[in-house]
């Protein structure tokens, strides 16, 4: 008995198939183990010139050709392998700009000048933004009238021009949006000036900028790749 019964519970591993018109069914459900494929780790680095090196240096150690780099945006970029045989492919190498990202919206006058200074390219737009905050100054004042008999006090707060002149509405500035090894997009900013001073700045070309910068992005990897894409080892995409 006690044999017949480790027969028995020996014949429960047994996988067993049947067919029916032509279709092979099993009576238990299998999974498939795949063999231990050594993988690399992806890294990110902070500049387009790491990705280059990388690629260049690091390019004979795939089987597999092409490398992609694909341009997601103009603070981002993914280097990526070709399928392999089992269909799979290794994330690589990520670029992610470290550069100071413009800000949209309202700013203290202060912040507004040092931050035009600091995170723009001097352009005429910046000339004539510096030169227009410098012009501002805010008032905060009450004046008082007294005939004996009753008392009239007025009070005035806002901001005003030491002369008077119409604003320019949209101004051509070129904030650090983008890496720094291409040329950064000049766009048109709306300006807003409030009641207590405050600057606004606004995009105003419904992300055109963004386009432009992956475009010069695509345009450096394919002057600094160039033998390698012509060799169809490397394809630059957006």
């Amino acid at each position: 008995m006690l044999k017949e019964a480790l027969s028995y519970l020996v014949s429960l591993k047994d996988n067993k198939t049947y067919e029916f018109h032509g279709d092979v069914y099993s009576d238990r459900e299998l999974h498939r183990v795949a063999p231990y494929v050594a993988r690399p780790s992806g890294i990110e680095v902070n500049g387009l010139d790491s990705i280059v090196k990388l690629v260049r240096s690091e390019l004979s150690l795939f089987e597999n050709p092409p490398l992609f780099i694909r341009v997601e945006g103009p603070r981002r970029v993914s280097v990526f392998s070709a399928l392999d045989s089992d269909m799979k492919r290794d994330d690589l190498y990520r670029a992610v700009c470290d550069a100071p990202d413009f800000r949209a919206g309202w700013r203290e006058q202060e912040a507004a000048i040092i931050e035009l200074r600091s995170a723009f390219i001097p352009n005429e737009g910046t000339g004539y933004l510096l030169d227009l905050l410098s012009r501002i100054c805010k008032e905060d004042s009450v004046s008082s009238e007294d005939n004996g008999v009753s008392q009239t006090v007025s009070a005035r707060q806002g901001i005003s021009l030491k002369n008077y002149e119409r604003l320019k509405t949209r101004i051509p500035l070129i904030p650090y949006r983008t890496f720094t090894e291409v040329e950064q997009p000049e766009s048109e900013f709306i300006l807003r000036l409030d009641e207590n001073g405050r600057v606004g700045l606004i995009e105003a070309d419904g992300g055109k900028w963004k386009m432009t910068a992956k475009e010069r992005i695509c345009e450096y990897f394919e002057t600094a790749l160039k033998e390698e894409i012509e060799k169809a080892a490397v394809v630059v995409m957006m």
